[in-house]
């Protein structure tokens, strides 16, 4: 008798088929080995610990059975050994190919107060594919958890297609954005306690702090920009009456004017994809009734300033000045109006703060050094500004140095006061020449400072942004910023001292001004901010404009 004509034995052997079908699936399906690197730990104290956790951590997070195989620590660290010099992408595919594995994972984390920076990467041994990186910054070991967490769940999905379930974690209290997708935004979630001084003031409630009153005007929020935001300024570009907002992003302009509660787009003047915008001034230097447009700009390697200058001729925005070796920057500085200032780079890629700051001039066919308003080797016209900082009648200057600390200087070049508390803090850069090949040595830009008497008390301030969290002023590689805010400071005859402060807010401020911003007839100040600079392989970065009155709102 033929077995396979009983339907029972039938049945029975395509069982043992299908399932020898699916152990062979499972024997052959692809798994990838990979080799952790126990991370690089920069701090004062012992914090082996936190390397052993780390380690821990990502082994457990990232290990699935049949799908991911970690290869044993001792075995990794053999081979790390014998690999000579700083840890780059080019090394760790050489330790991954020596342990056979598919994947090496390596970083760092640097510990600076009670901040962390997380620096790491994946790489693929065979070089086929793109690192995924993944930098932030923590405030205080516990949220080293999160932040590690979060970097292997992007692992597991973008690099072994492996959809992860959320785990349940603390909520981060602390790190939770301020913004969001609405256009508005209630102004006390924007403004914490702070002193008060007892000044009476015609400033909004909303923008200093605990006062006794409160405003029932809204903080205006942007919707979000799927793109870098370097750059604000304000001015009536097209002559008709209505300021608008310039904004530039790392290689484009756009001009936009408040109407109707939200920002409509004007202009997009053409992308240059051989410059990098850093910065932007509107102002009519050249006296046609026109303002330019006065963009600061590096070329692609970020070694050569390129700057270049737009007006408008009443149907189009038009170069009248290009590739041009000069940082510009706009002051209004009373008595004298508005005038423009320039930074000439000197010859073979100096250090930013090397060169002269003159006061420039038009000549009909480009803007020349005028006067000279400080010596070499004082400031970065970037973060500069010239006026009657102390109230006194004179004429200083007030920048930033190279720490990002404020200072006053007279323009004889000679510091009249330092100050003990970093403001700015941009991300900004100049590429300096490398130490050592295949090393960057950036050097960082100082944030916009403004000195205008913000509350027409005929007193002048200085008004500067603070963008927390500055562990990469130690470590330039990893500078980066979670909060930020705005502050006013008043020469007091022995320093500068806070008048007020606005609330954090998440994120960092890349720019900022202070103008009509809604052509309502009164002054607002207005601030670019970055939530996302999209530095993470996969991700886009994240801006929005947020804007809020300098004056109380008229009583009913």
């Amino acid at each position: 008798m033929n077995i396979f004509k009983n339907k029972y034995v039938r049945t029975l052997c395509i069982l043992i088929i299908l399932i020898i079908g699916l152990n062979l699936n499972s024997a052959f399906a692809k798994q990838f080995r990979v080799a952790i690197i126990p991370f690089k730990i920069n701090a004062e104290k012992d914090m082996t610990f936190l390397k052993d956790g780390v380690f821990d951590m990502l082994s457990s997070r990232l290990f699935s059975g049949e799908k991911v195989e970690i290869v044993g620590r001792q075995e990794t660290e053999k081979i790390v050994k014998s690999i000579e010099g700083i840890l780059t992408e080019g090394k760790a595919r050489k330790i991954g190919a020596k342990l056979e594995a598919n994947y090496v994972l390596f970083g760092s984390l640097t510990i600076f107060g009670d901040s962390v920076s997380i620096d790491a990467k994946i790489v693929d041994v065979t070089g086929d594919k793109e690192a995924l990186a993944f930098f932030n910054q923590t405030r205080g070991i516990g949220e080293v958890i999160l932040e590690i967490n979060t970097f292997a769940e992007d692992i597991n999905e973008k690099v072994f297609g492996q959809v992860m379930s959320s785990k349940k974690l603390p909520a981060k209290q602390q790190l939770q954005p301020v913004q969001t997708d609405n256009i508005y935004a209630h102004p006390e979630k924007l403004v914490e306690d702070f002193e008060d001084t007892g000044k009476k003031s015609d400033l909004n409630p909303a923008v200093i702090v605990n006062s006794p009153q409160k405003s029932s005007r809204e903080f205006w929020k942007s919707r979000n920009f799927r793109e870098l935001i370097n750059g604000i300024a304000l001015g009536d570009v097209d002559c008709d009456g209505k300021v608008e907002t310039v904004i530039i992003t790392p290689d484009s302009v756009h001009i936009y004017r408040f109407e109707n509660n939200q920002l409509s787009k004007i202009m997009k003047i053409d992308e240059d994809k051989y410059k990098i915008f850093i910065g932007v001034d509107v102002a009519d230097i050249n006296n046609n009734g026109y303002p330019e447009i006065f963009i600061t700009s590096l070329n692609p390697q970020r070694n050569v300033i390129n700057s270049i200058v737009f007006e408008y001729d009443g149907k189009n925005y038009n170069k009248i000045v290009d590739s041009c070796a000069w940082y510009y920057r706009v002051a209004e500085i009373p008595g004298n109006g508005i005038v423009l200032f320039g930074q000439k780079q000197k010859t073979g890629g100096p250090d930013t703060f090397s060169s002269e700051i003159f006061e420039m001039a038009w000549n009909n066919t480009e803007y020349v050094p005028d006067r000279k308003v400080l010596p070499s080797n004082r400031a970065n016209l970037m973060g500069f500004c010239l006026g009657d900082v102390m109230n006194d009648g004179r004429e200083t200057v007030v920048a930033y140095d190279k720490s990002d600390y404020i200072r006053i200087i007279n323009q004889s070049g000679r510091v009249l006061w330092t100050g003990d508390a970093h403001y700015g803090g941009s991300t900004h850069y100049f590429e300096m020449p490398a130490f050592e090949p295949g090393s960057d040595n950036r050097q960082y830009y100082p944030m916009k400072i403004i000195i205008t008497d913000i509350d027409s008390d005929g007193k002048y301030e200085v008004i500067a942004v603070k963008n927390h969290e500055l562990t990469g002023r130690l470590l330039k590689q990893l500078r980066k910023f979670k909060e930020a805010q705005i502050e006013s400071l008043s020469w007091n005859g022995l320093g500068l001292a806070t008048n007020w402060k606005t609330a954090k807010i998440s994120g960092y401020i890349r720019d900022f001004a202070i103008g009509d911003f809604d052509n309502d007839g009164e002054n607002e100040i207005t601030a670019a901010v970055v939530s996302k600079e999209g530095s993470i392989i996969g991700t886009r970065p994240k801006s929005s404009v947020i804007s809020y009155d300098l004056k109380k709102a008229a009583p009913n």
